[in-house]
């Protein structure tokens, strides 16, 4: 796995009176970009966080709301069913997120993924989500989760999660190139960063992984709750903020509430922990194991025995037809709906070599290729 982008946006209520008109205008989106590039192009465009933002811009949404992600995806997934287009959609928000699992046994009991394929979309639902709420602990827990899959193997994953504090959501964006914890961050865009983050997937951290797993091996469960004891007194004072290496300029505030170490660990957990795991990616994915005892360990590498962590926000800073909230103007469904059967046609008309359809849709795509720069 490698996650490719990262969007923050604010948390917004309301219905979505167009919501019909978003099925039925990106059902015809996917249909042009699969019949022109294919199923894992496609797949490749919704990991890319601006190609979904831009997408769900042309679906009537503005570009820094969190409806952008559930409400977008949502339309997505009930668009593509039975659609025969190559691509399905697992999961979402609240108890569709839930369900991934089940989907993923369901495409199983179809025949249309095997065992092999049905264990590592198993694992790449539980590593993403455990990456992204637990390894990089930026003030924001995951709430909405889901997967695109190809029928060629390709598969996305999409993540979003919530600050209720400052009601913003963060989106996380990764692609099955490989699945791993270490995650160089490629094209991460945001409107603004948090103060300080835990990063434990920065190639800066990797130290601090692997001193996480050795001390967990070394030393027994009282010995870490001592050395726990020590990290709490040691971050009492504003000095220990140089000591893990956060910028100066970042330290006054102090620690944030959401990276606090936990009071204290769950001695049990620490004993199975011993026999069961050897690698960061096994910690992540051990059963009990929360955003506590991650960075419970993790002072413990830095502080105690020198290991190097990032604290570093990994993010950059950074209406084709209305918005709901009616700026800069209201949705035009009658648009949508003329322009998604606009598309339907050209598709349609170029299979049975309409040449002028065809010509039309060539400068369609030229167009929007056009765009994308």
């Amino acid at each position: 796995m490698k996650r490719t982008g990262e969007a923050k946006l604010w948390l917004v209520n309301g219905p979505v009176p167009h919501f019909n008109e978003m099925v039925t205008l990106s059902r015809e989106i996917a249909r042009w970009i699969i019949h022109e590039y294919g199923p894992d192009v496609f797949v490749n465009r919704l990991a890319d966080t601006h190609w979904l933002s831009c997408l769900a811009c042309v679906l009537g949404f503005e570009w820094n709301t969190s409806g952008q992600t559930t409400v977008t995806l949502l339309a997505l997934k009930k668009a593509l069913i039975d659609s025969n287009l190559g691509v399905v959609i697992l999961g979402g928000k609240g108890s569709y997120m839930k369900s991934v699992i089940e989907e993923i046994n369901q495409l199983k009991m179809n025949a249309i993924i095997d065992d092999e394929q049905t264990y590592m979309l198993k694992k790449a639902s539980r590593l993403t989500c455990r990456v992204d709420n637990n390894a990089l602990q930026d003030s924001y827990n995951v709430y909405f989760h889901s997967i695109i899959l190809s029928s060629l193997n390709k598969y996305a994953v999409i993540n979003q999660g919530m600050n209720i504090m400052d009601r913003t959501a963060r989106r996380y964006h990764w692609i099955s190139d490989n699945l791993s914890v270490e995650e160089p961050h490629v094209s991460i865009r945001s409107d603004k960063t948090t103060n300080i983050v835990l990063d434990l997937v920065s190639p800066d951290s990797q130290e601090c992984r692997k001193t996480c797993i050795d001390i967990v091996h070394d030393q027994t469960p009282n010995q870490l709750q001592r050395e726990l004891e020590i990290v709490k007194k040691s971050i009492e004072g504003q000095t220990i903020l140089g000591k893990l290496d956060i910028e100066e300029d970042k330290r006054s505030r102090g620690l944030p509430f959401y990276l606090m170490p936990p009071r204290k660990f769950n001695q049990d957990l620490l004993l199975r922990l011993k026999d069961e795991i050897n690698s960061f990616e096994e910690l992540l994915l051990a059963e009990d194991v929360g955003p506590a005892t991650i960075r419970g360990l993790a002072f413990i590498a830095s502080l105690v025995h020198g290991a190097q962590a990032s604290w570093k926000d990994p993010v950059k800073y950074t209406y084709a037809h209305g918005t709901k909230s009616g700026w800069p103007y209201m949705v035009d469904k009658r648009a949508m709906r003329r322009e998604a059967e606009l598309i339907r046609e050209a598709i349609e008309s170029s299979r049975i070599g309409d040449a002028k359809k065809l010509q039309a849709l060539a400068r369609l795509t030229k167009y929007i290729e056009m765009l994308n720069y």
